[in-house]
């Protein structure tokens, strides 16, 4: 029998591009409460799928408001966007990107594949990809989407490794998932089903994989439509704590992530019916019902997570929602003007804001330097311009 070969550790001393970090250094700092020289209470890093480069813009300047540590991930889908159908270019042209805005920043920047999967053929390339041009990668290796079953767990595990084996000692983080997670992200993510992570598995997986960033299913969801509307997602936190135990037995640097986190702000879902409503005609009467059905992860549920080991939350739906509706509010205000570049302005003034909130109630501000605005003051407001907010807040 061969005998177990431990896993190769994440290298701490790679140097990436100007202000840029893997993921997992971001993470930690996050789990230990750390801000500059203090240490306090754990908080959570955001990662905000971006499929634009609005969305990078967005991001970047929510980062340096609050002086963040900025998490952007990159999924298959928005790959092929960025590269015109081609997701290897999409990182060339992705990573290129942020390591110019990185390079003129204050805070610390990291770039992560989301979703990656290492069991098919194509998939395996773009991983391969994500490991030379991003600091961050996701092993999703959880589900066989040809038969749409859990992956076994020897599978998970084997495929996994190799992307441990290759990434953590050029430095670049790994994050694993097990246990399948329902629901649709993209066109390329989407699951009809989901099964809770077995702790006994997961023990067994994150020694024999060397993850240090682990995606366990307690009961998330992908997608705008996480539960009925009217009924509160019931996420399992005592399985998460009992999940972080043994982690933090095995390697206490492991940090957990929150898939399917995105919450729903209903000041967006009021904005937005409220555009449609005034625009009137056929737009309001088939679409303002679909808006006020969205249903999100409630924050008191992610909150609870936060204290269970998670450091990263995956932001998506909330700020496509955000994006939507400031797009509806500037056709709203002037539905015939020709400069294009005001929708871009007034569609990523409302991102930002939409970022911001998120860093502030994950705690993920004052990190690498004091926030511009007072964040206690801070007011997510889509009636009001991104620069009237930013001073009303200061």
């Amino acid at each position: 029998m061969k005998a177990f070969q431990a896993p190769p550790v994440l290298k701490t001393t790679r140097k990436f591009p100007d202000n840029m970090t893997n993921a997992h250094a971001l993470l930690l700092k996050a789990k230990l409460g750390e801000k500059g020289n203090v240490k306090g209470e754990g908080y959570a890093v955001p990662a905000f799928n971006v499929t634009t480069f609005q969305g990078i813009n967005a991001a970047f300047t929510a980062f340096e408001l609050l002086g963040a540590s900025g998490l952007l991930a990159f999924s298959n889908s928005a790959l092929k966007h960025f590269g015109f159908g081609d997701p290897i270019f999409g990182l060339e042209v992705a990573a290129d990107y942020v390591a110019k805005l990185a390079k003129r920043s204050h805070v610390k920047i990291a770039t992560h594949l989301d979703h990656g999967d290492y069991t098919t053929e194509s998939g395996r390339k773009v991983v391969q990809g994500a490991v030379e041009m991003l600091t961050s990668v996701m092993a999703d290796n959880s589900t066989d989407h040809n038969v749409k079953q859990p992956t076994p767990l020897t599978d998970n595990i084997g495929y996994t490794r190799e992307v441990v084996n290759m990434a953590h000692p050029v430095g670049v983080s790994v994050e694993g998932e097990l246990g399948v997670l329902a629901g649709v992200e993209d066109e390329d993510t989407k699951s009809e089903f989901s099964t809770y992570t077995n702790p006994e598995e997961f023990e067994q997986y994150i020694v024999q994989t060397g993850v240090l960033m682990v995606a366990p299913t307690i009961g998330t969801m992908h997608g705008p439509n996480k539960g009925k509307p009217g009924h509160k997602v019931k996420l399992n936190i005592e399985l998460a704590h009992q999940l972080l135990k043994i982690a933090d037995r095995i390697q206490p640097e492991t940090v957990f992530v929150a898939h399917g986190a995105s919450t729903l702000y209903p000041e967006v879902v009021a904005y937005a019916a409220d555009q449609m409503d005034q625009i009137g005609g056929s737009l309001s009467t088939r679409f303002s019902q679909i808006w006020k059905d969205f249903v999100g992860t409630d924050w008191d549920q992610i909150q609870g997570l936060i204290g269970a080991g998670f450091a990263k939350i995956n932001t998506d739906t909330e700020n496509r929602q955000t994006y939507l509706a400031g797009l509806l509010g500037a056709l709203k205000e002037n539905a015939a003007k020709i400069d294009i570049r005001w929708y871009d302005n007034k569609t990523t003034d409302a991102l930002t804001q939409s970022y911001i909130t998120k860093l502030i109630m994950a705690g993920d501000f004052g990190v690498w330097h004091e926030p511009k605005i007072n964040v206690g003051k801070y007011i997510f407001n889509l009636n009001k311009s991104l620069k009237d907010v930013i001073e009303a807040s200061k």
